[in-house]
């Protein structure tokens, strides 16, 4: 806190010192880098809210008590000796804070590897579905029920086979893709990745529990999506539920 001196006005009245606040950076510490904007990558002062570009709300840059890897660069947590990402030793010391600037992932982008990953999901299934369907239906040769408007039996088993096997394939393909490596094919594919707030990982049961929040969205017919657009870290209601966060890796 700075206090400027006093002065006199013509009339001789003594005016109040007039104090000035300032947020000095604590000794030891690097000064806090520009903030980038998640929307259009223009550059911002650190103590900045609002990209000055665009307007919108702009990440916190603050990752505190974390050990970031030297070689990917991936954040882990403050007790992790190695990398989970590459292997490498971590560094003794922690995050000062300053060396990760998130860039959230949003609405469009998310959309298109989300639109990938449908259809890789859609042809695993199939894998399983076109032979039931044959066993089911196909082998009867009997197709009368499509102008009768009678479903037989064997429709309804299939239907209830395809699915499950649908939502298995699912499920196991987004545990597995985010608690491992953090990122679907879709994903890989438009280079982003899905992390804690913090940065760190998500484990197995995180990405499980993202997995059936995600089925929300489905009983508003994916509306619930659209909450991406408009939150400052393009989060979605299945992100808020599992505490995650998608970010660009380029």
């Amino acid at each position: 806190m700075e206090q400027k001196p006093a002065d006199e006005n013509q009339g001789g009245v003594q005016k109040p010192p007039e104090i000035i606040l300032t947020s000095p950076t604590p000794a030891g510490m690097p000064p806090a880098p520009d903030k980038i904007c998640p929307n259009c990558g223009a550059s911002s002062p650190p103590n900045a809210v609002y990209c000055f570009k665009c307007g919108t709300k702009l990440p916190d840059a603050v990752i505190p008590d974390k050990k970031i890897c030297t070689g990917c660069r991936a954040v882990n947590p403050a007790t992790a000796q190695y990398c989970y990402k590459c292997g490498l030793p971590l560094p003794q010391t922690l995050s000062t804070g300053y060396e990760n600037q998130m860039r959230y992932a949003g609405f469009w982008i998310r959309l298109v590897a989300w639109f990938i990953d449908t259809m890789i999901i859609g042809i695993v299934a199939d894998i399983v579905t076109v032979p039931l369907f044959i066993h089911y239906i196909g082998l009867s040769g009997n197709y009368s029920w499509l102008t009768s408007g009678t479903l037989p039996a064997s429709f309804w088993m299939y239907y209830g086979w395809a699915i499950l096997t649908n939502f298995v394939v699912d499920i196991v393909y987004y545990t597995v893709a985010i608690g491992k490596w953090g990122k679907t094919l879709g994903k890989l594919a438009l280079k982003i990745k899905v992390v804690k707030p913090d940065g760190s990982r998500v484990s197995y049961w995180r990405s499980w529990g993202r997995g059936l929040a995600n089925y929300l969205n489905a009983f508003t017919f994916g509306l619930m999506y659209l909450v991406i657009a408009f939150t400052s870290k393009k989060r979605g209601v299945h992100d808020y539920i599992a505490d995650t966060v998608v970010i660009k890796t380029d």
